[in-house]
Formats: structure tokens, sequence, C-alpha cells
């Protein structure tokens, strides 16, 4: 048997109880926006309150951005892979639509144009649709990889059509120079065409024109180049310049220990380290949470890991591995590029860490991208029958009411 063989198989080997993707899912997303929550309202309210605000202003936001995030999680978890199927093309074309508006009337944050404005009576939010991409990619990926991938062996089927969206989507958002989203997307991808079962050989020259491509793209802007040289030479960088937000993020992780200082206790997020609140809030959980509270972080992303793992080599549907594929490298690979950023293994890319870092956007798509998992784990063979033998909790709570009142 061959290697692409070997990625193509359906047959579940991965013994266990049918639903333990699902309760992983659960467990490891519900520790995630715990943690991430908590560590938001603490550094969200010092840069409130310096701001002249109430301290819970941002934090508030947060919360709407996860009521709605969660209902699009539960929702999306009750619909069938087959439903999710027929959706996927209306999500990234809904997505492209929304790319191509950014490129047009979009607004600049950090130096990257990826956002709309949406005017809310006397006030008004920003959205990211580039954070919406990701979840349609990583659908539509699924659904044409699943029909042509016995035939990608020519690059004719290797870039039409899937080839071609891919490089559509990456290309309108970086055109926003948000080149930390393209390398997220770049992953979504690559995930995608390796469980589809795509040639090694192709991997290797794709990867070639890739890397030139992100060379000519970091030369291409200053800051790109005084990152990677901050990265390749910390002791030569400024420390109050380029090297700042790397030696500010190192001392938060250290000055936690093994318990940390404190919930709310961090000191770093009163105005000495940027962006705590997104991209650097591992740094802040550190801090605040010490290493077991980092650790926890990272066994949290391995039960989702384990999750996803389960759900491509067990599920018999091959859009749905192919699509589960593509969203765990999307949430898992994302993460491990912003812990890196954090610890200083990688240069900073400006991306937030899934399900934890502020951001509504960020988190309204992670938490529908969870959904789909979930919905992709309640079908894996036997999970349907198993979940509907458990009674439920409310089930539960009533017949034990009940037993008493009769005893």
């Amino acid at each position: 048997m061959t290697a692409t063989q070997a990625r193509q198989r359906t047959t579940p080997e991965i013994s266990g109880s049918p639903v333990l993707s699902y309760h992983l899912l659960i467990a490891s997303t519900g520790i995630l926006l715990t943690l991430g929550l908590a560590v938001v309202l603490s550094s969200t309210s010092s840069t409130s309150v310096q701001a002249g605000g109430t301290p819970y202003a941002s934090f508030l936001v947060q919360v709407a951005a996860l009521i709605v995030g969660l209902a699009a999680l539960i929702v999306g978890s009750r619909l069938s892979p087959t439903a999710w199927k027929r959706l996927a093309p209306l999500v990234l074309y809904s997505a492209i639509g929304l790319l191509i508006v950014v490129a047009i009337y979009g607004v600049s944050i950090g130096g990257n144009q990826n956002w709309i404005r949406i005017p809310l009576g006397s006030t008004s939010v920003t959205f990211q649709p580039s954070e919406l991409a990701k979840l349609g990619l990583a659908l539509y990926l699924g659904v044409v990889l699943a029909r042509f991938r016995h035939e990608l062996t020519t690059w004719k089927r290797i870039i039409v059509p899937a080839g071609a969206m891919a490089l559509v989507v990456i290309g309108l958002v970086m055109l926003g120079s948000d080149m930390g989203t393209a390398l997220v997307l770049v992953m979504i991808t690559a995930a995608a065409y390796w469980v589809a079962g795509l040639p090694l050989r192709f991997f290797v020259m794709t990867g070639v024109g890739g890397a030139i491509a992100a060379a000519i793209a970091i030369l291409s802007r200053p800051s790109r180049m005084a990152r990677i040289e901050t990265w390749l030479n910390p002791d030569l960088a400024d420390p109050a310049s380029d090297g700042y937000q790397r030696i500010h993020a190192l001392w938060a992780l250290a000055s936690g220990g093994l318990w940390g200082l404190g919930p709310g206790e961090s000191r770093e997020k009163w105005g000495y380290l940027p962006v705590a609140d997104s991209d650097f809030v591992f740094a802040i959980v550190g801090e605040e949470f010490g290493l077991v509270g980092a650790v926890l972080v990272l066994f949290a992303f391995g039960m989702m890991l384990i999750a996803v793992h389960r759900i491509v080599h067990r599920h018999q549907d091959p859009w749905v591995q192919i699509s589960a594929a593509a969203l765990g490298a999307w949430i898992i690979g994302q993460a491990v590029f912003n812990i890196a950023v954090v610890v200083g293994l990688l240069p900073i890319t400006g991306v937030p860490l899934p399900l934890m870092s502020a951001g509504g956007s960020s988190l309204i798509a992670s938490l529908a991208a969870v959904g789909v998992l979930m919905a992709f784990a309640r079908h894996e063979p036997g999970a349907q029958e198993a979940l509907s033998a458990r009674p439920s909790v409310m089930s539960r709570t009533f017949a034990v009411l009940s037993r008493s009142t009769r005893g």
C-alpha cells in the first residue's frame, strides 16, 4: 500500500467510545473559553480604564461575540454532514464577496486592511471576513477534493477547481497585507490536500513555490523584514523598539512561575505588553495562571487534536475526513503559530489564539468551526446510537427527583 492510499483509507481503525471525539471537543472548548474569558476580562479591563471607560466595556463586547458564537456552535453541531456539504459553497462565496468589499472599502487596523466597519446606530462594530473565509475554504476543499481525490495526479486537476479557489482567497487576503492569516489559509489548504491523497512530489514542488512567494512577500515590506531580523537576532534587537514586544512577553511568562500571580494580577497588561488581550494573550495566561495554566491550554488543544485525528480516521465519508483535517489545521495549527510566537520560536505574525483571544470575528468563526467538527463527531460510526441511548441530563435529573418524591 502506498502512502497516498494509506491516507485515503476510510475503514475505522481507532478503538474507544464512539462518542469520545464529541466529548473531547466539548471539554477542550469549555476549558479554552473559560480561561480565555478570564484573561480577556483581565487584560481589557486595564485598557478600558486607561481610556476613561468602565472596566467591562471591551469585555462585554467579547461576551456578546461569545453568545453569537455559541449559538453558531449549537446550531452547527446539530446539522448533518450532508447539510454542511450543501452549505459549503455558499459560505465560501459569501466570504469571497466580503473580501472583495474589504479590498475596496476595508478598514485598516494594525497595518492590515482586512476589516469591514458596520454602523449600528450611534456606534459601529468591525468584522473580519477572512475569518469566515477560513471556514468556507475548509468546507469547500472537502467537497471538491473528496470528489476528485482519485484524479490528483495532474496539475490541471490539482489546480482546478480547488487550487484556484484557494489561490483566490489567499490572494484577496494578501491584498490587505495580512500575511499571518494567509499562512493559516495555506495550512488549511495543505491539510486538505494531504488527507485527500495528493502525491508527495506535488507537495515538494508547491512547497518550493510557496517558499519563494513568501520570501518575496517578506522582502516587499520592511516591517516584515524587521520582524524576521528580530527573531533571528534577538540579542541585537532594540529592547525599546523591535525587541520590545518579545521581551515583555517572555517577562510575563517568567514572572508567572508555577502557579501564576493570580487572576487579574498581571502587570504586563498595564500598557507594557502590546495587544495583550489578543495576539499575546497566552503570555497573560502564563503570567496570571503560571505554568499550570499554560500547560492546561496546551492540554486542551491536545484534546482537540485527538478528536480531529479520530474523526479523520474513523469517519467513512471522504468529504468529512478532508474538511475535518482542514478545520483542525486551522484551529490547532493557528494555536501552535500563536504560542510559538509568544515564546519566541517564530517571528511575530499577528494571528490570534483561537477561542481565547479578544476579537469577535475570530471567536465566532472558531466556535462555528468547532460546531462543524462536533457535527462530524456526532456521525462517527456508532456515535448516533450511543448518543440516543444515553438519557439527557434533564431526563436523569427528573428521574432522580421522581424517585426521591416516591420515597
